[in-house]
């Protein structure tokens, strides 16, 4: 019997189709995030369109790190082991996103300070002792429509450069902002021990809130990176990696209903009475860490200063009040957790 090496083989066309069910606004954010987790400065992101009549778009992400990839390895091989599953405030896992990126490419080629690794079309992979004197390169020829192109730009114009991280958008410098409210909060993060297995933890991170801009889709944020959109108030971004699911585009609700109560808590004072209404704030009311003072602020917005509770053994009681002008809450506008958050309130 003959053999082979290695246990398993991976289908890159089998990859581009899981690939291919999330929107292709992942690709940047990978590549991304891999250049702002090395010691870069400058991060330059571009995005162009088809030369030649090839049909097929270029996307180039560069960096200055002195560094460049630690290990040229990881340029092609999943679920290696990567330095960065030890460290809560760096972003990758898995050495996964980069690999989807590559399944969706017609060709690519990866530069760096340890030597460049070339993708032909022909599903072939050379390595070259070719080398940079500092920094990555990933180049790419991908084929995207003009509204793919357009929404890919969009989405890197989205993202919160870090301190330090000077990031340009086909020659446009995305600028950071500055934040309504800043604070810290104890989170579920995911960190891997001795053994290199991820385990989720409890860490106190920063969480800082952005307003968000004209045209966005409000969103969770991974140090910077939009990864779920939540349709929330504020932009909440993550100063520590967040426990998503392998595709990298959810949480779990528990996970989000922590941040959605540590937002109310920090920023009752900002609420509107539409705030108060909406479900992320439903949400937090209904979570055991929502403050008193928050509670009742919800609860003020929602129904009025002037609410009792309605007492269903005690009819005329309720038409007193009602005629009183207070709001009457019945059991049903509240849903259970919210109750017992507004009684201990």
């Amino acid at each position: 019997m003959g053999t082979r090496s290695g246990w398993f083989e991976v289908d890159r066309a089998g990859l581009a189709r899981v690939a291919g069910r999330r929107t292709k606004n992942f690709i940047l954010r990978e590549l991304i995030q891999n250049s702002w987790d090395e010691a870069s400065t400058i991060v330059s992101v571009e995005v162009h369109k088809p030369i030649n009549g090839s049909g097929l778009s270029t996307i180039r992400v560069t960096d200055d790190s002195p560094e460049g990839f630690s290990d040229l390895r990881q340029a092609y091989t999943l679920f290696a082991p990567s330095a960065k599953v030890v460290d809560a405030q760096k972003r990758g896992r898995f050495n996964f996103g980069e690999k989807l990126v590559l399944a969706l490419c017609s060709e690519a080629r990866i530069e760096t300070t340890k030597g460049m690794v070339v993708f032909d079309k022909g599903e072939k992979r050379r390595r070259s002792p070719k080398k940079r004197e500092a920094g990555s390169m990933f180049e790419g020829l991908m084929r995207l429509n003009e509204a793919e192109r357009e929404a890919l730009v969009k989405s890197a114009r989205q993202m919160i450069p870090p301190e330090g991280k000077k990031t340009l958008v086909n020659g446009e410098e995305v600028f950071p902002r500055k934040p309504v409210v800043e604070y810290d909060w104890c989170l579920t993060t995911e960190v891997a021990g001795e053994d290199g297995t991820l385990r989720s933890t409890y860490r106190t991170t920063t969480v800082r809130l952005y307003d968000p801009l004209p045209g966005e889709k409000v969103s969770l944020y991974e140090m910077g990176i939009p990864v779920v959109e939540t349709g929330d108030r504020f932009h909440a971004d993550i100063g520590q990696k967040i426990p998503l699911n392998m595709e990298r585009d959810n949480v779990a609700p528990n996970y989000l209903r922590d941040v959605r109560v540590s937002v109310a808590n920090h920023t009752a004072h900002l609420l509107t009475a539409e705030d108060a209404n909406a479900p992320w704030a439903r949400d937090a009311l209904a979570d055991y860490q929502c403050q008193e003072d928050t509670a009742r602020k919800l609860v003020g917005l929602r129904f009025g200063d002037k609410v009792v509770v309605h007492d269903p053994n005690d009819q005329e009681a309720n038409q007193k009040a009602a005629a009183s002008g207070y709001v009457v809450v019945t059991g049903s506008q509240l849903s259970g957790s919210e109750w017992e958050q507004v009684r201990k309130a």
